[in-house]
């Protein structure tokens, strides 16, 4: 049996550390940590990168699972739900896709003699964003620091010699926010593990919903 995880970016660290502090088990045959990151993790390297992994996994007859998360980015769930389920359907029926089509949030897409391939878009499969503002929904909303990081970008937007368009503002206020802590910048995974975040939201318990649909995990 073999899986694939493929990713535009660096999240797999993070999201392994949000499954394995929920107590989620490994994909089975991947649960030693080098396993996990050099034979099921695939990163892209960015978006283009990533699909053309996915038409790689897709003709690899070994593989029985895969999934692949994206980020939104502006162009929104929508645009990149429909890019991925192009390539899908050169192998799925316009059957299956049409059922697919029919899934609110994250996709899980099976038919008989395939792969089963999930496609979660970061960050709720919804609108636009990325990792980022899927991180920053697990900030405890009442935490004075976070809201300081907005104050103090709403203020920097407003100068000459700010450098942020809107769309990555989201992204600065996190990483502003993780630079301000007693132990700056930890990366997400650290962030993670260090208990910065709270895990036990209804957009982790989705995500780790659809993770234990698209692969086969251990016991």
């Amino acid at each position: 049996m073999a899986q694939k995880l493929i990713v535009e970016g660096n999240d797999a660290i993070a999201l392994a550390t949000l499954c394995k502090l929920r107590g989620l088990k490994s994909p089975i045959g991947y649960e030693s940590q080098d396993d996990f990151r050099q034979s099921f993790v695939s990163s892209g390297g960015g978006y283009k990168k990533a699909i053309d992994l996915l038409k790689i996994a897709l003709n690899n007859s070994d593989l029985d699972n895969i999934g692949i998360i994206v980020d939104a980015n502006d162009a929104g769930a929508e645009a990149r739900w429909q890019a991925i389920r192009k390539i899908l359907a050169e192998k799925f029926s316009a059957e299956t896709l049409s059922h697919a089509d029919k899934q609110p949030g994250p996709k899980v897409i099976q038919e008989d003699f395939l792969p089963v391939v999930g496609v979660w878009i970061m960050p709720d499969n919804k609108g636009t964003g990325y990792l980022e503002h899927f991180l920053a929904g697990l900030v405890p909303p009442d935490n004075a620091l976070w809201a300081h990081a907005q104050t103090v970008l709403d203020d920097l937007q407003q100068k000459s010699f700010n450098e942020i368009n809107p769309p990555k503002a989201g992204k600065a206020r996190l990483h502003t926010w993780l630079a301000w802590k007693k132990d700056p910048g930890k990366p997400f995974g650290q962030a993670l593990a260090s208990k910065y975040f709270n895990i036990n939201t209804p957009e982790v318990d989705a995500f780790l919903d659809w993770f234990g649909r698209t692969f086969k995990l251990g016991e």
